[in-house]
């Protein structure tokens, strides 16, 4: 292998000027797409389009027409402010339609609430365009408000995605350059070195704008993260010191490409295996993930291979008793790590598996005051839609069934009655606040064509398990029918959320076996990749750990961590490996070998980790706080992994008795 890139390095330094004259054509046509991506996180990009669910929801919106509202709370205001503010959000607003009630919350005070509409099959672009005009209307009014709904929601984490977008790369830049300067300091290198982290995170946006695929909330990660990794490729090789077997630079390039190739494989493979999931968003991550770690591989290599010149680095040194601090210490570090795996298992216990949408914002984010104050008003804010196509019952046996379900749930605080010539009849239960009407449902002749249940906004598990016993419910009372009554952008999305917890395992499990096989193969030992994963799983026990105490649930962006984790950690492990079998052609002691090791590839892999995982902690600078969790989390196994390297495994070996 080593003599493969031997002649792959002078094959490319020979023909140095067509090769730059390519990658500079690749990386100008990769801006170009990357400037025209856009962000989108509306409903349809969380579904897939074989989900029976998604298809029967597209049905009843297209039967009845149905488009969700921005729900306008306005405390405090009278009749007369109602009728200047109505007649402004029609005249200065884009909005389909509107409705205006004056309702009396529970709090009693007197209160105004509009039903904003827009346009059919508004953009994501439009839906923010009439949501700036509505909250421009009411500030030029001078009254207090509330806003609440789902496309409300979708939009504010459209723009919460775009600021990201806008921040979370310049700022991880900013982190990663200013520990590259520091700790590779040769000029020459350094450039190259960001070059190998900037070029394949500006491909893999622009692949994916070629191909139609739009920025959501989670895949917004994934161009910082080609980044880092790229960087993580280069500084393995920048941090080497020429010696008398490995003279110059094509050289040392040609000694640690092989690792680099094979810990590129295993990041591409941790990717790859979230494509198994069953939710669509986890299988676009794995998807573009897997591109993105080929991009940061094959860069690096290209660049490494035409480029690299050996310069001194101030890569993190380790002490020369290291070894033998190890050896004389073995039993009371291993009991620190087996003391370490209890509370671990506690944590992990702990682990949350529903999310509440709202958790996607910070403490502080006006959307969270919007929302408790109107579900505080007495009015519910998650909608669950219900088809009475088929419905034999009268509209008394109707209201029954749901005042059974409203009495037995007090997150329920309204149900919505649409009839076919358009009339809408509001009830509340006894935790909500009573809409006006002219009409009752019971004197009406005609049958409601659908219902709609608002509820109070509470986590994903609680919300589906409310979906699924309205669903019983009305099976037993209305009577049985192949598809389900309850439909709804919320159902949909707390059934994706339960599916988060089987990705978790799928995609780990599909992780694990290909990279311990691909370790075993390729170092050609079974014995060294058996001692691979043990420090390896290490930190994706920790890590998830760590999540049940902190309480972070696993999200669309936390439940990825454990595959991508597993894919990326094994890196430092690889190099140590490969330099390991390489010392034990000169030196039959453990001791011997393992101090060859470790300071021959212990500071690059130090200083590798210490740069990727400072520079995951730039995802804090996200406002959206599932990435921030992804970052945070990333980078706390990074640090656990290459602790995990540099005393468990050496531990492990001096232990072992064929080592």
């Amino acid at each position: 292998m080593q003599r493969f890139f031997l002649h792959f390095a002078v094959s490319l330094r020979r023909h140095r000027r067509l090769t730059l004259l390519l990658f500079l054509g690749l990386t100008l046509a990769s801006g170009f797409f990357a400037v025209q991506s856009r962000v989108d996180n509306s409903l349809a990009v969380w579904q897939s389009n074989d989900d029976p669910h998604w298809l029967q929801y597209q049905q009843f919106v297209a039967r009845y027409h149905i488009v969700d509202p921005l729900i306008v709370y306005l405390p405090g205001i009278d009749l007369l402010e109602l009728e200047d503010t109505a007649d402004a959000l029609k005249t200065q607003t884009r909005a389909e339609s509107m409705q205006s009630l004056a309702i009396h919350p529970l709090s009693g005070e007197e209160a105004g609430l509009f039903f904003v509409f827009p346009k059919a099959e508004s953009s994501p672009g439009e839906l923010a365009t009439l949501l700036t005009e509505v909250e421009g209307v009411l500030q030029q009014q001078g009254i207090p408000y509330h806003l609440g709904g789902v496309w409300y929601l979708t939009t504010l984490l459209d723009q919460l995605s775009a600021t990201s977008t806008q921040t979370l790369f310049p700022v991880v830049l900013a982190i990663l350059t200013l520990g590259v300067i520091l700790l590779v300091r040769n000029a020459r290198n350094v450039i190259l070195v960001l070059l190998c982290g900037c070029i394949p995170a500006l491909q893999i946006t622009g692949v994916m704008a070629l191909f139609g695929v739009k920025l959501n909330m989670i895949l917004l990660a994934l161009p910082p993260c080609t980044m880092i990794l790229g960087i993580a490729h280069a500084i393995h090789l920048v941090s080497k010191k020429p010696d008398a077997a490995h003279p110059d630079g094509i050289s040392l390039f040609a000694e640690v490409a092989p690792p680099s190739l094979l810990s590129g494989l295993t990041i591409m493979i941790g990717f790859f295996s979230l494509y198994f999931s069953n939710y669509l968003p986890i299988q676009q991550l794995g998807l573009w993930g897997t591109v993105a770690g080929a991009l940061s591989l094959g860069t690096s290599l290209i660049l490494l291979g035409l480029l690299f010149e050996p310069a001194p680095c101030r890569a993190i040194p380790l002490p020369q008793t290291f070894v033998p601090f190890m050896a004389r210490h073995r039993l009371p570090l291993a009991g620190l790590f087996v003391a370490l795996i209890i509370p671990a298992g506690m944590g992990i216990s702990h682990l949350q598996t529903g999310s509440l949408i709202l958790d996607f914002f910070a403490d502080t984010a006006t959307v969270r005051l919007h929302y408790q104050q109107i579900e505080n008003a007495g009015i519910g804010l998650t909608p669950f839609e219900v088809d009475l196509e088929h419905s034999q019952l009268n509209n008394a046996q109707l209201r029954a069934v749901f005042n059974e379900f409203a009495s037995a749930h007090t997150e329920v605080t309204q149900v919505i009655y649409t009839f076919a010539d358009g009339t809408v009849i509001g009830e509340a239960s006894e935790h909500g606040t009573r809409l006006p009407a002219l009409l009752s449902l019971t004197r009406m002749e005609d049958r409601p064509q659908r219902a709609t249940v608002l509820l109070k906004t509470v986590a994903s598990e609680p919300t589906l398990a409310l979906a699924e016993a309205l669903e019983v419910l009305l099976q037993q009372r209305i009577g049985q029918q192949p598809h389900p009554y309850v439909t709804g952008s919320v159902p949909l999305y707390c059934r994706g959320q339960k599916q988060l917890f089987t990705s978790l395992l799928t995609s780990f499990a599909t992780a694990f076996v290909p990279i311990s096989l691909i370790m075993g193969l390729a170092l050609r030992s079974v014995h060294f990749a058996i001692l691979a994963i043990i420090p390896n799983i290490l930190p994706v026990f920790f890590i998830l750990a760590l999540m049940g105490w902190l309480a972070i649930p696993l999200s669309v962006a936390t439940v990825t961590v454990a595959s991508i984790v597993f894919g990326i950690v094994v890196d430092d492990t690889i190099h140590f490996l490969h330099r390991l079998q390489a010392a034990t052609k000169i030196s039959a002691s453990t001791a011997d070998r393992l101090h060859d090791t470790i300071h021959y590839a212990g500071p690059a892999m130090v200083t590798a980790a210490v740069i990727s995982g400072t520079g995951f902690l730039g995802f804090m600078a996200s406002p959206f706080t599932p990435l921030r969790h992804f970052g945070l989390l990333i980078s706390g196994a990074l640090w656990l992994a290459i602790f995990c390297d540099m005393v468990l495994l050496p531990l492990l070996l001096l232990s072992w008795r064929r080592a």
